[in-house]
């Protein structure tokens, strides 16, 4: 590492006020808020997604209509739910049955993929052609012009099913179409979306990883959906297709896909079998090799955590213990209901959790047994089902809403009584779940409406100790900042030494590890009103971890201060400033609870570097952040040469690599 000189102190200084003013805001959304015992859901984005197109895409629209004082524009969507606005598309409530009736019996456009030619009964010889693209003639049909097709692409999505045509503007037009709802003020040479507010959020499931800040997507229709931060406000964009490596899938394959599965790890498909790689990795799972009925029979819910599980819609469960070589029937449903849902975690092998019509079952000896633990739970066709094993909970999620229960996710017994989770989410029925396990957070995918969150009291008591940059699980090492969720500590001790308490409040406590641990292994004594409770953590000479506030990372352009991101991306061949924690040792010693010094502040005894894209970037500085403690500054070069976009960012400490980070690369 290249050390450099330590810039200017007041410049150091005004940039450490930016990052406190930015983290404590950040964290500070962070904390859903209660009123009246009531549970507060926050959306995380909006109802469409960024998908390449004339603005946000949604789940297909089947039919658009104005009212006939052309003061109301209706949409019907896939969901068969009616929508109404009278401001166009700022935004929606839903429509009246006599509202709709009347549009409709006026000659409004619904329904179909099939081409069709709608008129402009407003202006002469003005019509529209609906078919892949939009085409417009001006002469009765004479010469035609395509409104939506650009470079091979399009502007608003293919395959228009409705068209309609405002009576107040005869300009005006708003086109329903495989991607939504769209519109134009000057006859089809503009286009903006009217998707970011309508309930039209495209069908998805939940990615299956084990943790994450904000859970990626996956949808049928538009690929692997991410959040991503601009300007403007946070927004889901595609990001590519999902499981690239397993598709395409042969016809016969493609023709008994389930219409509804499960997300799958990455490089698995489904139909009547598994695929992996391109590659069938079993026979057909639904006992049903050939016939008519064989078409609607496909494997509908799948997990993989140290064993493989499929589910079937005739309500078989298979597993394989031998990483798809063999496959064993493990349970059947004699209603043959479909299971819809399973869930393992790699860390209890044994252990699965699965739902199949109104019943929700438990196995933990591996599939050799399985017990019905849905009790009280309402009888209701659950399409998802989730376990916390630290904080003994499951949670189910389908058209009734979402429920949990105690229950033990090692050994075998009943389970506690099912209570609902309600709050103020727009609507009951919930299509797929998530949990954070690091943050406590649990993720809700609510039909049209999008993703919500909620901090819930069975995950947030659960003892966890955590780095508090990015709230995960790691080794601790000398000087580390720590977040324990589940506990407010007056006082702490590591090691025999005292651990500052930095600060805590509804059942979090974040702390400093003294600089003077050692050993492999520390104890870590946490002091509450009333008790005391210890746990045992794993230590390292350096564990670094960049700061990931809210999702995003606490990176910084050296020059201005500002937090880099899509509205100000670092500059290639500028610098950025990294915060981080868990550089170890530094020189000269300094105590732990004690802010740094903004002249000439200790610098980590480990070897720092830097990668961007997995090449390496230089460090210019490494030191604690003046007026903090526990925070480390990384002055990293952006290479003149690197691509414009997100690139992935990490720090090391002694050849030990960091949380990758997203880095947004300008021109």
């Amino acid at each position: 590492m290249e050390r450099g000189p330590t810039p200017p102190q007041g410049r150091f200084l005004q940039r450490s006020l930016r990052i406190l003013t930015l983290a404590a805001a950040a964290l500070a959304a962070l904390v859903p808020a209660v009123a009246s015992g009531e549970l507060r859901w926050k959306r995380v984005g909006g109802t469409g997604v960024a998908a390449g197109f004339a603005g946000e895409a949604g789940s297909p629209a089947h039919g658009a209509w104005f009212s006939a004082d052309g003061g109301q524009l209706l949409v019907a969507l896939r969901s068969g739910k009616h929508w109404a606005s009278g401001d166009l598309g700022r935004t929606w409530k839903p429509a009246e049955d006599g509202l709709v009736a009347a549009a409709g019996a006026r000659g409004g456009s619904s329904g179909s993929w099939e081409p069709s030619v709608v008129r402009n009964p407003y202006r002469a010889g003005v019509a529209y052609a609906l078919g892949e693209h939009l085409y417009r003639t001006d002469d009765g049909g004479g010469e035609w012009v395509n409104l939506t097709a650009i470079g091979g692409e399009s502007l608003i999505g293919r395959w228009q099913a409705a068209l309609a045509i405002s009576s107040r503007d005869p300009s005006l037009i708003v086109v329903a179409n495989s991607r939504g709802l769209w519109k134009s003020h000057d006859e089809g040479v503009t286009w903006s979306s009217l998707n970011a507010t309508l309930p039209n959020f495209p069908e998805a499931r939940f990615l299956p990883v084990r943790s994450a800040s904000v859970p990626a997507l996956s949808s049928r229709e538009l690929g692997t959906l991410e959040l991503i931060r601009t300007s403007a406000g946070p927004i889901w964009r595609a990001t590519g297709p999902p499981n690239p490596a397993a598709n395409p899938l042969p016809p016969i394959d493609a023709a008994r896909s389930s219409m509804h599965p499960e997300s799958l790890p990455s490089g698995y498909a489904v139909s009547h079998r598994v695929w992996r790689g391109g590659q069938p990795i079993s026979g057909d799972l639904t006992d049903c090799s050939e016939g008519p009925r064989c078409r609607s029979r496909s494997i509908t819910a799948f997990a993989a955590g140290g064993r493989l599980w499929a589910g079937t819609s005739n309500g078989r469960i298979w597993l394989s213990d031998d990483d798809g070589q063999t496959w064993r029937l493990s349970w059947t449903n004699p209603e043959e209901e479909a299971v819809t849902g399973l869930w393992t975690d790699p860390d209890l092998p044994l252990t699965a959790l699965a739902t199949a019509g109104g019943r929700v079952l438990r196995s933990t000896n591996g599939g050799t047994s399985w017990l019905d633990i849905s009790s009280d739970l309402p009888s209701a066709p659950w399409r998802a089902v989730r376990g916390h094993p630290a904080a003994g909970t499951v949670y189910v999620a389908g058209p009734a809403g979402v429920y949990f229960s105690r229950a033990d996710l090692e050994i075998p017994g009943p389970a506690g009584p099912w209570t609902p989770i309600r709050g103020d989410m727009p609507a009951l029925a919930t299509a797929d779940l998530a949990i954070d396990t690091s943050r406590g957070r649990l993720y809700a995918l609510v039909p049209g409406f999008g993703v919500y969150w909620t901090r819930t009291p069975q995950v947030d008591q659960a003892l966890r100790v955590l780095s508090a940059a990015d709230l995960r699980e790691r080794p601790v090492a000398p000087g580390s900042l720590l977040t324990v969720i589940g506990a407010s500590a007056v006082s702490a001790m590591a090691g025999g030494h005292p651990a500052p308490i930095m600060d805590r409040d509804r059942g979090r406590t974040q702390l400093q590890v003294p600089f003077a641990i050692g050993g492999r292994s520390v104890r870590l004594r946490l002091t509450e009103p009333g008790s005391v409770r210890t746990v045992e953590m794993a230590v390292e000479e350096v564990s670094p971890a960049i700061f990931v506030v809210a999702g995003e990372p606490l990176v910084l352009d050296a020059g201005t201060g500002a937090l880099v991101g899509w509205s100000r991306p670092a500059a290639p061949g500028g610098t950025v400033l990294v915060m981080a924690t868990g550089l170890g040792k530094v020189a000269p010693p300094w105590p732990a609870g004690v802010a740094a010094p903004v002249s000439d502040p200790p610098r980590p005894v480990a070897r720092v570097q830097a990668t961007i894209d997995g090449l390496p970037a230089p460090v210019l500085a490494a030191h604690l952040a003046p007026g903090f403690a526990g925070m480390y500054v990384v002055e990293v070069a952006i290479p003149h040469r690197s691509n414009p976009g997100t690139a992935q960012l990490a720090i090391s400490a002694d050849d030990r690599a960091s949380n990758l980070v997203s880095l947004v690369v300008g021109r």
